[in-house]
């Protein structure tokens, strides 16, 4: 560090001796902070330049003094050489021994005093921060898509929705009232339904009876004329197992259900319109009774009379209609966490804008479904005591998402994504299934 003289004989008057200290300060301050800029960016600079490329240049009684160093141009060439690293550990104590004389002085100077050991506790701590600052540093990213993520998963967490619960019950049981209520899900075991599943008690039994043979009158119930067939696909199999929502028990009258994953290739808006050659042209048509959910799927709830959800309406009275909306009248609540079975069509679609709300409701927060599924008494239960069916609890979420295709990408089987959620056998009969 070279500092250029100043000629004593054009000084305008003589310098105060406390200000000695403030310059041999700035002296050192700027080697300080040239070691500290130039070892971590390793940035070539002119000599005598601050960072931002102005000269260096200090004012004493009216006279310019430049500050000059040769000490970036050491780091002209940039590879590693032992003997500059022992240039730089001797710079870093020379300055650190300048900083602390420094310090002392100037605490002279202002009546404080301060621990050489808290001094080296302060740097210590900011060395520590500095690495966590360079670990936080590391990540990076390769699409907008890992940006999102890491964006999503640093943001608070939200609470899990997506959900499935195995409900078993005892072994050679007789009440299954405490698994069979309404809005608990049936899932087809592919063991029954599949003609080339493998049974899970076939053990070493002969090739002729390795495979279990589904019933015909089973696979009828459901709108299956033949056993899913494995050149299918694994996901369109599973698209064909069924999954039902259960939504009464009844000693007397038995079961009821509705299958999730049928569609009927209608929309509920194509209910209750007259075909062109009925429709009187001078008469302008009336305004569709389903305005709200004319978009919406009609769904195949099975091969049984349906209906029976409380509506007036002569169309909507052979519909049954599950929901997310709490305020439908005449609405019975499935689930605890928000799955509701009936209710009026016409009315929910006023109910899904009530002020009092906490949540917008939409028509995609609704499921129409035509005809039904229907058990004798005692019939599912030992359906179920058969194997025909796992049971599970599971969120409302997951069975309202949306499993259209969108664009290349499509969502899971509801079958599919299930069995994944409720993990253990399940999943591995989901392997099976998929010869994963």
């Amino acid at each position: 560090m070279l500092i250029q003289s100043v000629d004593p004989s054009a000084r305008t008057g003589i310098m105060p001796r406390c200000l000695v200290p403030l310059l041999a300060a700035t002296v050192v301050i700027h080697r300080v902070s040239a070691f500290s800029t130039s070892s971590h960016s390793f940035v070539s600079r002119a000599p005598g330049t601050w960072p931002c490329g102005r000269q260096a240049t200090r004012y004493i009684s009216g006279q310019p003094t430049t500050l000059s160093s040769s000490f970036y141009g050491d780091f002209e060439n940039f590879e590693d050489d032992e003997d500059d690293e022992d240039d730089d550990e001797e710079c870093a104590e020379i300055d650190e021994e300048a900083m602390a004389s420094f310090r002392s002085r100037m605490g002279g100077m202002f009546g404080e005093t301060e621990d050489a050991s808290e001094v080296e506790d302060d740097e210590e701590d900011e060395d520590e921060d500095d690495e966590e600052t360079e670990e936080g540093t590391q990540t990076s990213f390769s699409s907008v898509d890992e940006l999102i993520s890491f964006a999503t998963s640093a943001s608070k967490k939200e609470p899990l929705t997506d959900w499935a619960i195995p409900l078993e019950a005892a072994p050679d049981t007789t009440d299954f009232s405490q698994i069979l209520k309404g809005g608990v899900v049936l899932l087809a075991n592919p063991e029954k339904f599949c003609s080339n599943f493998p049974s899970a008690g076939d053990g070493m039994a002969s090739a002729s009876n390795r495979f279990a043979q589904p019933s015909g009158a089973l696979l009828a119930k459901f709108g299956l004329t033949v056993p899913p067939p494995a050149d299918l696909g694994p996901d369109r199999r599973a698209d064909l197992l069924p999954v039902l929502v259960l939504l009464e028990r009844q000693p007397l009258r038995g079961s009821r259900a509705v299958l999730m994953n049928r569609r009927t290739g209608y929309l509920l808006g194509d209910l209750g319109q007259e075909s062109p050659e009925e429709q009187d042209t001078n008469v302008p048509p009336p305004p569709p009774k389903f305005g709200a959910f004319m978009i919406q799927p009609l769904w195949f709830g099975g091969t049984s009379a349906g209906g029976g959800n409380g509506s007036n309406d002569d169309t909507a009275k052979g519909l049954d209609m599950i929901h997310k909306c709490p305020a439908v009248e005449g609405a019975q609540a499935l689930t605890e966490d928000g799955l509701y079975w009936g209710g009026d069509p016409v009315q929910a679609q006023d109910a899904m804008s009530d002020t009092s709300l906490d949540t917008v409701y939409t028509g995609f927060d609704f499921k129409f479904f035509v005809q039904s599924t229907r058990w004798l008494p005692m019939q599912l239960e030992k359906e179920i005591r058969d194997g025909t069916w796992h049971v599970a609890s599971v969120s409302k979420e997951v069975l309202f998402k949306s499993r259209d295709r969108l664009g290349t990408r499509r969502a899971k089987p509801l079958w599919t994504e299930i069995m994944e959620l409720m993990g253990g056998k399940y999943s591995d009969i989901r392997d099976q299934l998929y010869n994963d």
